[in-house]
């Protein structure tokens, strides 16, 4: 066995095959059989685009009949707490098991069926949306890693970190959005095709050319990754919050500090990867739903449709599909968004008494909760992502979500803390006389507290809302620690041994995982632990130097604390994103401890949030990146390559536009200020800003003496966590012993009428993802931009997944990427037109553009309207000798 030296692959037979040895061949007829299923008129699983029926069949009856009752044995034991696993599904596998006489059918029928159903969940996927989009075999000789590929991928890095920095402060924003980028690139990747020379060398016995031939599935994904995985905005913004005259006005800021945080941003994270690898890539359940869509549309650009094929009554092609799904959104966009804007916020149930404050309060979709069973009829406000998220994810967060809604109405309705003297989901904060807090009175020079002022003005204060998704943070953060680390112990345990013991033993990085994406990958080179080290050591590194080497104020230690802290969020947030397409942002905790440790300096807090958050980003992002490799078999140490080259010339290309925002957009010193004439309002970074200043100015401890309630939420998640785990552990023996003391007619009463559907709804039941839920409120975020999504959801990801799988294997996902096409093109035109051409400042001003804006509703939104009058004393809230003075 003789490896080949190059990075594409190492030939190793036993383990490096497509499929495994073969030692059974199966009948002629089976392999006709099940290729007729994938060909002509059917309502079954269709193939991806470019796939070989051949070939698939091939790879997918590779087991006799013991061998696929085994296969299917473990995969019910494996999947048997995967919430993502197919409940119909499960119960097909389990009667399959026991044997053709148990599910009715005739020996030769049953023998065909678990070696085709084992075949396919362990050499393809079990998931039957990962199946839509990827391939059981692979081309190991395909093009990926070319020049072309990395000359594209750095040209939209370049052209979207500008565009998408330059423009990220304004009001609306301009951004070019990454669907509309890998539809640019086949033309783009096809010219370079038509017109490149073969020109070329031979290294160590491999070719390297210019033009490897036609432009391939894999270089359009791998350039996608490129650009995508770099030419985001993320908490950079906290440089503009540092640099600007408005906010800190550091003037030592400059370019040279810049790089450096900015690198310390956005490589840092990248190490954590090498870890999550195998507890998010690897691992079947870790589907990234998110990753689906994007795989979909690249198929569909690039490779031939299969001829013939009839899907439920439908002869489209899907590159059809989606141009037509692209148009039509395009064109709607316009509708609710401009036109009958009335759609877009479809506050109705204000309308008749638009003056009603109670039900502006709960049926509002500007300022109010947002509880209207038809609150908007544009599918953009409720995100795409609903429509390719797993439908029992969203289910569990919605209902979550307005249980949450309706604590928040309760604790409004009944004054706690001070609360309805305040807009009921306002983000802002307020002072005691019900107006939005004004942090210059009490600040100094320095941005420092000043104590004497502060003595006059008061504390701030928060809407009732956005208090409850705070302690609601805090209560998911220690709840999913507890939860995941208890509840995933196996996995963890597995991951981290096995970096271990793999590097000591020099086994493969897929010890331990057998399924056929992971058998498909040991022909490529793996990525080395030693490769994520150096890039975790580097990042640890420059936040060192950036923190101590300027006048940052924060001490070197705190990048220590940073790493410990963040490293152990990261592994429950990144597991749940990777099974649910949800996670949470764990900014609030890097606001809360800052606050602990340098009260009354708000410099160090800017500081640590973006250092703090990028560890999760970034390990989520380049995790998302692998799983695409992962799904689409390409070589991971190109990925690696090409995602960390991608981060360094992001920053460098975002540092220099930073210092053209200031010169261009600045020269009137009105950047980030609602004056500026470009529109330039920086609300994001105001934001940041402001929770820099009530967490870092003031200080936690003094926010936990306005509201004592929130520390308690720490203990309160962790205790939950464990109680829900014991729970889990000891609810099936407590079934049992009831059985043994209860009478058979009484138990079985029990059992029939209580206990198994109270069991049925647990099992499917994530309690981390259906929390996540409960946070979706604050800042105007309510009810409106989620009950059009859960019906969207139903429709696609339950109804015609389950009813028309055919049909929604080949559409779907097309469609979702059209609907994010359309809107991205129409919104960019409307920036461009009605912002910067010919129709800057004009407006549709009639009946349907007006009426959702009339009411109280709109009023909450903004601020100015809240359930009680101020009191006749003039203020509400602590009275002066009360105000907390903890520094």
């Amino acid at each position: 066995m003789e490896p080949v030296v190059e990075d594409a692959k190492v030939a190793i037979v036993n383990e490096k095959s497509d499929v495994p040895p073969a030692r059974w061949v199966p009948p002629g007829e089976w392999l006709s059989r099940l290729a007729a299923e994938y060909v002509g008129e059917h309502g079954g699983e269709t193939l991806p685009p470019g796939a070989e029926v051949d070939r698939v069949v091939a790879a997918i009856l590779t087991l006799n009949e013991e061998e696929s009752v085994d296969t299917l044995r473990t995969v019910i034991e494996e999947h048997r707490d995967d919430y993502t696993f197919d409940s119909v599904l499960m119960h097909h596998l389990k009667d399959l098991v026991e044997g053709h006489e148990a599910c009715g059918m005739e020996a030769g029928e049953w023998a065909y069926v678990i070696c085709k159903t084992a075949g396919t969940t362990h050499n393809w996927s079990p998931y039957a949306e990962v199946r839509a989009v990827t391939l059981p075999y692979d081309d190991p000789e395909e093009a990926c890693e070319s020049a072309r590929a990395y000359v594209l991928g750095f040209f939209w890095v370049c052209v979207c970190t500008a565009i998408n920095t330059f423009f990220n402060p304004r009001q609306p924003g301009i951004s070019i959005p990454n669907a509309v980028v890998q539809l640019l690139l086949v033309p783009m990747g096809r010219a370079l095709a038509y017109v490149l020379p073969d020109w070329g060398l031979t290294i160590r016995g491999k070719r390297y050319t210019l033009n490897p031939g036609p432009w391939t599935s894999k270089e359009q994904l791998f350039a996608t990754i490129i650009f995508s995985g770099a030419s985001t905005v993320g908490n950079f913004t906290g440089l503009l919050v540092m640099r600007l005259p408005i906010f800190f006005g550091q003037r030592w800021a400059k370019f040279g500090f810049a790089i450096m945080l900015a690198l310390a941003n956005q490589i840092y994270g990248l190490g954590m990867a090498g870890v999550l690898r195998r507890l998010t890539v690897y691992p079947l359940a870790a589907v990234w739903p998110s990753t689906l869509p994007t795989l979909a549309l690249n198929r569909a650009l690039i490779n031939q449709e299969n001829r013939y094929e009839v899907i439920n009554g439908w002869t489209m092609t899907r590159y059809t599909c989606f141009v037509l799904a692209s148009c039509f959104f395009l064109a709607y966009y316009w509708l609710p968004n401009e036109l009958m804007q009335f759609l877009r916020m479809f506050n109705w149930m204000t309308w008749p008494a638009q003056n009603n404050l109670n039900l502006a309060i709960v049926t509002g979709s500007y300022g109010g909760m947002g509880f209207n069973p038809f609150s908007t009829w544009d599918p953009n406000t409720s995100g795409s992502g609903f429509m390719n998220a797993p439908f029992f994810a969203q289910l569990q967060q919605y209902v979550m979500r307005a249980i949450a809604g309706v604590i928040i109405l309760i604790m409004y309705y009944k004054n706690a803390f001070w609360s309805a003297y305040m807009p009921i989901n306002s983000n802002a904060a307020f002072d005691n006389e019900m107006k939005t807090y004004n942090v210059t009175r009490v600040l100094d020079k320095n941005n420092q507290l000043n104590i004497d002022a502060y003595k006059g003005y008061g504390p701030p204060y928060y809407a009732i809302a956005n208090l409850f998704v705070t302690g609601g943070n805090f209560i998911y953060y220690t709840f999913s620690i507890v939860y995941v680390f208890i509840k995933y112990w196996g996995p963890l345990k597995k991951a981290f041994v096995g970096m271990v013991v793999n590097a000591i033993k020099g086994r493969s990085i897929y010890t331990g995982f057998e399924d056929g994406n992971s058998r498909l990958m040991r022909r490529y080179k793996e990525v080395p632990e030693w490769w994520y080290g150096i890039v975790f050591v580097f990042g640890f590194i420059v936040s060192i130097v950036s923190v101590t080497a300027w006048p940052t104020q924060t001490p070197w230690w705190s990048i220590i604390a940073v790493t410990a802290i963040g490293s152990v969020l990261t592994i429950p947030w990144v597991i749940i994103e990777s099974i649910a397409n949800t996670g949470i942002s764990l900014n609030t905790i890097w606001q809360v401890l800052p606050g602990l440790w340098w009260p009354g300096q708000p410099l160090p807090q800017l500081i640590i949030l973006m250092l703090g958050g990028a560890i999760e980003q970034m390990a989520g992002g380049f995790s998302a990146d692998l799983k695409y490799a992962h799904y689409a078999r390409l070589p991971p140490r190109a990925v690696f390559r090409g995602h960390v080259s991608s981060c360094v010339v992001n920053c460098f290309i975002y540092c220099a536009i930073l210092e053209v925002m200031v010169l261009y957009f600045n020269a009137d010193n009105t950047l980030c200020q609602w004056n500026n004439k470009e529109h330039m309002v920086c609300s994001y970074a105001n934001s940041v800003f402001s929770s820099v200043i009530f967490f870092g100015a003031f200080g936690t401890n003094n926010m936990f003496k306005v509201y004592p309630a929130l520390p308690w939420c720490f203990l309160i998640g962790a205790i939950v966590g464990l109680a829900w785990v014991v729970a889990e552990k000891l609810l099936p023996k407590l079934r049992l012993h009831l059985k043994r003391r209860m009478e058979a007619a009484r138990f079985g009463t029990f059992d029939r009428y209580f206990w198994k559907p109270a069991s049925n709804t647990l099992e499917c039941l994530n309690p981390a993802i259906a929390l996540s839920g409960g946070l979706q409120w604050a800042g105007n975020n309510n009810l409106t931009y989620a009950t059009f999504g859960i019906y969207i959801a139903w429709f696609f990801q339950y109804y015609l997944k389950r009813r028309y799988t055919a049909w929604w294997g080949k559409y779907a996902y097309l469609i979702f990427a059209g609907l994010s096409v359309g809107v991205a093109i129409s919104g960019l035109i409307v920036t461009l037109v009605f912002s910067f051409g010919a129709g800057k400042n004009a407006s549709l001003n009639w009946w349907g553009n007006t009426v959702s804006t009339k009411g109280v509703d709109y009023q909450l939104y903004n601020n100015n309207a809240s359930l009680l009058p101020l009191p006749a004393s003039g203020h509400f809230g602590l009275s002066p000798d009360q105000y907390p003075l903890d520094w």
